[in-house]
């Protein structure tokens, strides 16, 4: 049931400030407010998310062309979008039905097989498969429902017939069915019309014109309509899949930046003529390219794309998600080993705080404990602003930002030479931390190839602790030295140890 009054919609349009339609044709929905507000391409700022249902939202995200292997460039947006997905339903306890459109009909996938002499649902599944075993390994979640092209023809053909019916396609004489922009008075309003990379054909109306199907070419896979033989458009996918499972209307469509022209765009088109609506997404969730130092897209054409393996053999995927964390899901995000080391510094930051915090609180110290008040003060205040901060369109570099403020605070104390005892803030605060970055999708597990078992690490860095600080006590360089050369081992081990006065900690670092 639709709740909300008209009033609230103009409160709500002062609080935004937000531009009257006429100069953003952007409809607010009419329903339950969140709190969250959402950058909206259509609006051109952030707008208010509303749901029909408070506790009930709908997704659906493009998902990937299969004709090859992902790269970091898919692995920044996929992760990027399961961070927000991850937001909606943890922290704004939203039961979020997800789904994603895998496209395995398609010019690159059909040239993919001619060229390897391989059926092209062969070459689709078995990079498919690739994917979803490379999106495991990056903590993505799997979304609800996934639709791929090849089992919705029925459902896309009976999409374009209806455009056709209503006069809103045209049919041409080589089988291919164009959508007649002309008849879209909205047409571009995602984004400014430009050049929509459609081929030109003299078949076309309008130059803006895109194929819903593409007539028959001998070589390739095609199934029989009404209208001819052919074979759905990139466009058309999307729209029906969405329309099949969500129906009428969506609350958030995902992508990556690059498709928010003409793809979205078209989908859009078609979508609210097919349903006879003026608004079919109503928030447009885009995600900034992956860039290579020098500002450069990463991608295939260019030929400077990492995989996802080749990543991992170097950082884990803990490390990779905290970099896209410290950054802004709608900007583009740079990818150099300076980015990728001082993600694992702050990662690692953490790792040894949830340690210290560890044995602080089970140190076998006589004193009785105190409650200061003052850290849980901090706690509640930095709580609230990270709430707040991703309801500001999912903030999440702000929220790194106050937890490494708060385990700064805290460490202030864990490390104090005094005979105060704070066990019950320390572990509050080490709580709402691990809570924090698993609802983010960090595992902060310790992972290593290393035949190694956890005590025996254990033991030795308690070993070295003791020798090295006999040696302090005596100023003994030759076994600093040499405590030092167990030290620079273990990094090259992949288990990195921090000394401080009282203990000493250690984490893996892949």
């Amino acid at each position: 049931m639709r709740k909300i009054l008209p009033i609230f919609s103009r409160k709500l349009s002062h609080v935004c400030n937000l531009k009257p339609y006429k100069e953003t044709k952007w409809l607010m929905p009419i329903g339950n407010p969140t709190g969250l507000y959402v950058y909206n391409c259509v609006a051109e700022q952030k707008v208010p998310v509303i749901l029909n249902d408070p506790h009930i939202a709908t997704w659906y995200s493009c998902g990937p062309t299969v004709y090859d292997s992902a790269h970091l460039g898919h692995a920044s947006c996929y992760v990027k979008l399961d961070i927000v997905q991850r937001i909606l339903k943890t922290f704004l306890n939203i039961k979020l039905v997800t789904a994603m459109g895998v496209t395995d009909i398609d010019d690159k996938i059909i040239r993919k097989g001619l060229n390897t002499n391989t059926d092209y649902r062969t070459v689709a599944k078995q990079y498919e498969h690739e994917f979803w075993l490379d999106m495991a390994k990056l903590n993505v979640e799997k979304p609800m429902i996934i639709t791929r092209v090849s089992d919705h023809i029925s459902s896309i053909e009976s999409f374009v017939k209806t455009l056709l019916d209503n006069q809103q396609a045209y049919a041409t004489n080589d089988g291919t069915v164009y959508f007649d922009t002309s008849k879209f008075p909205y047409y571009g309003k995602l984004q400014k019309m430009q050049d929509s990379s459609e081929p030109i054909s003299k078949h076309k109306r309008n130059n803006m014109d895109f194929a819903l199907w593409k007539g028959h070419k001998p070589d390739e896979p095609y199934w029989t309509t009404s209208w001819g033989k052919g074979r759905p458009g990139w466009h058309i996918e999307c729209s029906a899949m969405v329309s099949k499972v969500f129906g009428s209307q969506i609350d958030f469509h995902a992508g990556g930046i690059d498709l928010l022209f003409p793809h979205h765009e078209n989908e859009e088109a078609q979508s609210c003529a097919y349903h006879n609506k003026r608004q079919w997404a109503n928030y447009w969730i885009h995600v900034g390219h992956l860039h290579v130092k020098g500002d450069v897209k990463m991608s295939k054409s260019l030929k400077n794309t990492v995989s996802i393996p080749t990543l991992l053999e170097t950082y884990s995927a803990d490390t990779f998600r905290m970099a896209c964390l410290m950054s802004n899901y709608r900007y583009p995000m740079e990818f150099t080993d300076e980015v990728m080391k001082t993600a694992e510094e702050v990662l690692n930051k953490f790792k040894f705080f949830l340690k210290d915090a560890y044995v602080y609180v089970n140190n076998n110290a006589t004193q009785s404990a105190d409650y200061a008040d003052t850290m849980l003060d901090i706690l509640w205040r930095e709580e609230e602003a990270n709430l707040e901060a991703l309801k500001a369109d999912f903030d999440t570099a702000t929220c790194i930002n106050s937890l490494l403020f708060l385990i700064s605070s805290t460490h202030k104390i864990i490390k104090a030479d005094t005979a105060e005892f704070y066990p019950v803030p320390i572990v509050l605060i080490a709580d709402y931390i691990t809570n924090f970055l698993t609802k983010l999708g960090l595992k902060l597990q310790d992972t290593s190839e290393q035949s190694i078992s956890n005590s025996l690490i254990d033991t030795l860095v308690e070993f070295r602790h003791s020798v090295r600080t006999n040696a302090l006590g005596k100023k003994d360089k030759e076994l600093l030295s040499a405590c030092d050369v167990v030290r620079d081992k273990m990094k090259s081990l992949k288990v990195q140890i921090n000394d401080s006065n009282k203990t000493a900690s250690w984490v893996f670092t892949k």
